[in-house]
């Protein structure tokens, strides 16, 4: 073949499907114009295919265990219906939290809220006032502190139970637990940690120090140690085992990231940490992420799926898209598309864990 044939069989598999504009006024549903976006550039395009895989993870009939790290202030935001939504639906077989983010949905299971506010404001005079801001987003530090009190007691009560070491899933577990012994009906009913206790969904807090949810279990530390008594450990090499075990049992596993950070790079290591003990082809198999990280200053909070290939967290022909969007839009979008798309996530299985 000559130069010049190969140069046109080239330029024709390049110039192969065009962009196509849509008509907004034909379009009706989320679903509809997500996959009006499969033909668009940019961000829109990487929203859709987002999209078609958490479609296609959920459709697959070797039934994937899915698993969600949730990284930023997203409860604050008030994206908590949003993962609430995807546990009770079965969209999600296991949760990977900051610890803020599940700090805060406890507070909001028991009636205290987060309010609009702005960035602008003075912040001075809000510690002044007690107020604590997230952005545009304001909360009650004074309230917020009494509803923190009863998880520091939790710890009590557990330590006081002779149960002194626990990994942040079966924590997490008993403030459920809590919850739904406790918080009035109507608060609870939009929680993520509830929905999980009620629906069997594990939440695994891999840096639960690193919140609110730590510093009540330091205080209830503190004070045990200083009266003579053995405190509660939150014991987060127990979770390793207790998600190893989890990703051991599954036949496929698809990944979504809302952010990044520690939840991001815990879920990824699963699979590295499964082929540390010697288990082959243990790279998950689906995968998409919502951020706003670049990762050309080499972090993008835990690397790129192209990147997780190299380290055995991602199957070679594994099919992943990242969309570079705040997940405050993006994560609705998608999770409202695939509900519109999956009309029998009643009938998937709802997979049941021991530990």
């Amino acid at each position: 073949m000559s130069p010049e044939s190969r140069k046109h069989d080239s330029k024709s598999e390049f110039l192969r499907e065009t962009v196509e504009p849509f008509d907004l006024e034909k379009i009706n549903t989320v679903s509809e114009l997500l996959t009006a976006f499969n033909r668009t550039s940019f961000q829109s395009r990487t929203l859709a295919m987002c999209t078609n895989i958490f479609v296609e993870m959920l459709k697959d009939p070797d039934r994937p265990t899915i698993f969600l790290s949730l990284a930023g202030a997203m409860v604050p935001a008030g994206m908590k219906g949003v993962v609430s939504t995807a546990v009770k639906r079965n969209m999600i077989d296991v949760l990977v939290s900051t610890g803020a983010n599940m700090y805060h949905d406890f507070i909001e299971a028991f009636g205290e809220r987060h309010y609009i506010g702005s960035p602008d404001v003075d912040d001075a005079i809000l510690r002044k006032e007690g107020i604590d801001r997230i952005y545009d987003t304001y909360a009650n530090e004074e309230k917020f502190g009494v509803i923190e009190n009863m998880v520091t007691y939790f710890a009590d009560k557990l330590a006081t139970e002779k149960t002194n070491n626990v990994s942040s899933r079966q924590f997490l577990y008993g403030l459920g637990e809590l919850i739904e012994k406790k918080a009035p009906a109507e608060a609870k009913k939009e929680s993520i940690i509830w929905n999980c206790w009620k629906e069997g969904v594990p939440i695994f807090v891999p840096a639960f120090n690193d919140s609110s949810l730590g510093l009540a279990v330091t205080e209830h530390y503190i004070q045990f140690i200083n009266k003579g008594q053995l405190p509660l450990v939150i014991d987060q090499i127990k979770d390793n085992v207790e998600i190893l075990n989890i990703k051991r049992a599954a036949l496929k596993t698809g990944v979504i990231y809302v952010g990044g950070g520690v939840p991001k790079n815990y879920v990824q290591q699963t699979a590295f940490l499964e082929r540390h003990f010697g288990v082959p082809d243990a790279e998950h198999d689906y995968g998409f992420q919502i951020t706003t990280d670049s990762p050309q200053w080499g972090g993008l909070s835990g690397c790129t799926f192209k990147e997780g290939i190299s380290w055995g967290k991602e199957k070679p022909g594994g099919k992943y898209a990242t969309c570079y969007c705040d997940a405050t839009i993006a994560f609705p979008l998608i999770v409202k598309a695939t509900l519109e798309r999956c009309k029998n996530l009643d009938k998937r299985k709802r997979l049941k864990f021991s530990f």
